[in-house]
């Protein structure tokens, strides 16, 4: 996640942000330019849950889906955060600190279940 994280910060136009001229060099900003849908990290995140918990339920849980499932659930809770808490600013250094401690909450917890499972 502090990929996506250092990748928005430095990838996003944050100026032009979600309009006809947005010149972001990320994934989601490519999407939006070939799709016209707004694309963002929390489609990706659910994207990836669903094909995880649908895994699981089948193959029963081991390591790769406990950390692709972890990934989801960041990517899912990280976009969740700033649209919850609309006076925060996605890009700004308090946000990313307090996204960064969600993150490792995450994987903390997915290193307990993987424990316990």
């Amino acid at each position: 996640m502090f990929v996506i994280r250092i990748g928005s910060i430095l990838f996003h136009d944050k100026k032009r942000y979600g309009k006809n001229t947005d010149k972001s060099k990320t994934i989601t900003g490519w999407l939006r330019k070939k799709t016209g849908f707004d694309w963002h990290h929390i489609h990706f995140g659910f994207v990836i849950l669903f094909i995880i918990i649908f895994l699981i339920l089948f193959n029963g849980l081991n390591p790769i889906y406990l950390i692709f499932l972890a990934i989801g659930l960041s990517l899912i809770f990280d976009q969740l955060f700033s649209w919850l808490k609309k006076d925060w600013c996605y890009f700004s250094k308090k946000f990313t600190l307090i996204a960064i401690l969600f993150h490792i909450i995450i994987a903390m917890l997915a290193i307990i279940i993987s424990k316990i499972s």
